[in-house]
C-alpha cells in the first residue's frame, strides 16, 4: 500500500443531543434516519461514514459507492503491490528509466495536481522522493519492529538517493495518459495527495448519486456533505486529537470544530514514528534536511476541497509559521498549528468554528 498519513482527527458522531443509540437508523429529520458503516481494507486505515438518508438500503447504496470508488483509487496510486489488468503508480516505478506507462486518467489528474501542488508549495511537497522515502519506510519499520536495534538512515545513502528526486524527470502526457521516469531508480510516493483525492471523488460520487448528508472520515481527511438532519444540529462536529496523549477515548479530544461541506485534514507527528536514542522521528520528511519535520505536534487544515485539505497539511507541517500562513491565505485555507513546545496559533476563520477558541457549537447559524 501506499505510505499514507496516519489518522490525527476523531469523528464525533454523538453530538448535543444525539445519541448513539441513532446510529441504527431511527427517523430524525421528516423521513430521513441516522446510519453508520464502516471498512478498514483501504489506504491502510478505517474509513467510517456517517450520514442520513430515506432508510437503510438506501443508506447502504451510498457507502457502496464510497467503498467502489475508493477501492478503486487505493489499487490505481498502490506503490507496493500489482493488480491483473492495471496499470497502477507500481507499475510506473517498474518501469521507471524504460519506458512510458499508459494509466487510467485518475493518475494522470493525480499526478498533474501534484505537480502544481510542488510548484504552489515551493517544492516542500514533491511526488518524487520516493526514493529518499522508502529508505526511511524501511529504517522506521525495523525499528518498530526492534527498538533497541533502531537506528537512522546514512545521510549519504539518504543524499545518493535524492539525486534522483527531481520533479523534472517525472514526464505526464496528459494527451496520450503517459507516464514517464527518466531515470532509473526513480519512485513516485503519492502519499502526500491520494487519500485527499481518493475521499474528495467519493464524495462527489455519492453526492451525484443522491447524498445530502453525511460525514466521511478517511483514517483523519474527514469529508463533510451538506448538515446533519436531525432537525438539532446546524453543523457537523468534528473533534481534534490532543498530540500530547495517547489515543484513548475521549479524553483524547484537544478541541471540536463545526464544518458543513467542507474538508477538514490533518498532520501529525505522534502517531507513524519511530524512536532511536531516545528521540521520536516522525514519518514526514522534510526535502531540504532529508530528515523528518519538527517544527509541530499537529497542523489541522480546513477548506472546501478535499485534495487540498491535503496537500496543505502536509506542506504547512514542513514549512516555517510564516510561510505557511501566507500559503494557507493564499489557498483560502483555515489553519491550527500545535507546535513542538505546546503553544498554538490559528486563522481566524477556525477560532470562529472551534468549541475551545470560540465557543462555537453545532446548533449555531452557519453563518
Amino acid at each position: 500500500m501506499i505510505v499514507r498519513k496516519i489518522s490525527c482527527i476523531i469523528l464525533l458522531v454523538v453530538i448535543l443531543g444525539v445519541s448513539a443509540a441513532d446510529a441504527g437508523g431511527c427517523s430524525l429529520s421528516g423521513h430521513y434516519g441516522k446510519y453508520e458503516a464502516d471498512f478498514a481494507d483501504l489506504f491502510d486505515t478505517v474509513t467510517t461514514i456517517v450520514g442520513y438518508a430515506k432508510g437503510k438500503a438506501e443508506f447502504d447504496r451510498y457507502a457502496n459507492i464510497i467503498y467502489d470508488r475508493m477501492k478503486e483509487l487505493d489499487q490505481l496510486y498502490d506503490i507496493y503491490n500489482a493488480y491483473d489488468g492495471i496499470n497502477n503508480l507500481y507499475t510506473v516505478n517498474q518501469n521507471a528509466g524504460v519506458a512510458p506507462v499508459k494509466v487510467d486518467r485518475d493518475i494522470i489528474d493525480l499526478l498533474l495536481f501534484a505537480k502544481n501542488g510542488y510548484d504552489l508549495t515551493g517544492g516542500v511537497i514533491n511526488i518524487a522522493m520516493g526514493s529518499v522515502l522508502s529508505i526511511w519506510h524501511s529504517y522506521r519499520e525495523a525499528g518498530i519492529a526492534d527498538e533497541e536495534s533502531a537506528e537512522l538512515p546514512p545521510m549519504d545513502m539518504l543524499e545518493q538517493a535524492a539525486k534522483l528526486t527531481d520533479i523534472n524527470d517525472l514526464i505526464v502526457d496528459d494527451v496520450n495518459n503517459t507516464v514517464f521516469l527518466r531515470k532509473s531508480g526513480m519512485s513516485l510516493d503519492v502519499g502526500a495527495v491520494a487519500k485527499g483525492y481518493a475521499a474528495g471523488e467519493a464524495a462527489k460520487a455519492a453526492k451525484s448519486a443522491g447524498l445530502i448528508s453525511a460525514l466521511i472520515d478517511a483514517g483523519g481527511q474527514v469529508v463533510s456533505i451538506g448538515k446533519p438532519m436531525d432537525n438539532v444540529r446546524e453543523r457537523w462536529g468534528v473533534g481534534i486529537q490532543n498530540p500530547d496523549l495517547s489515543v484513548d477515548g475521549v479524553q483524547n479530544i484537544s478541541d471540536t470544530i463545526y464544518v458543513n461541506d467542507n474538508v477538514i485534514s490533518c498532520s501529525g507527528d505522534y502517531q507513524r514514528f519511530y524512536i532511536v536514542n531516545g528521540e521520536t522521528y516522525c514519518h514526514i520528511i522534510d526535502r531540504a534536511t532529508l530528515m523528518p519535520a519538527r517544527l509541530y505536534k499537529q497542523v489541522v487544515i480546513i477548506c472546501p476541497d478535499s485534495v487540498t485539505a491535503d496537500l496543505l497539511s502536509t506542506a504547512l507541517f514542513i514549512m516555517p509559521y510564516e510561510e505557511g500562513a501566507a500559503l494557507a491565505a493564499k489557498m483560502g485555507a483555515e489553519v491550527l498549528w500545535q507546535f513542538a513546545d505546546g503553544t498554538q496559533k490559528a486563522t481566524e476563520g477556525y477560532i470562529r468554528i472551534s468549541k475551545n477558541l470560540g465557543n462555537y457549537s453545532s446548533t449555531d447559524s452557519t453563518d
